[in-house]
């Protein structure tokens, strides 16, 4: 009885590579006695777009990481801008407001024996210290300035400020008769509170500081 040569069949397996690779795998089939041989390797479509790369998974997607943004980042980190839109900041700006429409109406009207140039004088110095305290706090100087406390600075220049402006606006609503001098001494009393307010503010903000640090020290 004669015997059955086993059948060659050839299969293909595609590589990563985008090639083929081929090879023999014997069936025992009675009816057949073919035997086939294939060739090792075929050259394919090698199309960048079609073939993905082994060591990237498929449907993943790598985050690029560009170097410009952190520069940019680090520059918008240098404004604080919750500072304007803070409780302090908003109280800052109405005091400024008040100083300078109080300013306005001090100028604007007949003199009154050297109460209204006591007024003024305090009007102006109360605007540039404010003014410069929100430019510290604005571009947080402090940060570039570790060895200077900004929030003691800020209470005793608010504090100073707020009792000064009381006492020249008291002066001249008490000693001018003029009412746009009056008007002026009134938005100054205006602009005391608003100073005042800031400076209770600064002074809770310090408090609630302070306390948990005495809390943890055993």
């Amino acid at each position: 009885m004669a015997r059955r040569a086993p059948e060659v069949t050839v299969v293909a397996h595609p590589n990563s590579l985008g090639f083929q690779q081929q090879r023999n795998v014997y069936t025992n089939d009675p009816e057949s006695s073919t035997t086939a041989t294939s060739y090792y390797r075929t050259a394919t479509n090698m199309n960048t777009h079609n073939t993905t790369p082994n060591y990237i998974a498929p449907g993943s997607n790598q985050p690029v990481n560009y170097g410009p943004s952190q520069p940019q980042a680090a520059r918008e980190s240098l404004i604080d801008k919750a500072y304007v839109t803070s409780i302090r900041g908003l109280l800052k700006f109405a005091c400024l407001l008040f100083c300078f429409i109080a300013f306005m109406c001090i100028v604007s009207t007949s003199q009154c024996n050297g109460s209204h140039v006591f007024l003024a004088s305090v009007i102006w110095l109360v605007m540039i210290m404010q003014v410069m305290i929100i430019i510290a706090f604005l571009f947080r100087l402090k940060t570039r300035f570790t060895g200077i406390d900004f929030e003691f600075l800020d209470f005793f220049a608010t504090s100073h400020d707020a009792l000064y402006l009381l006492i020249a606006s008291s002066v001249t609503i008490h000693y001018c008769r003029n009412p746009g001098q009056i008007a002026g001494g009134v938005m100054g009393i205006f602009a005391f509170l608003f100073l005042a307010s800031d400076a209770v503010v600064i002074f809770l903000a310090r408090r609630d500081e302070t306390v948990p640090n005495r809390n943890g020290v055993r």
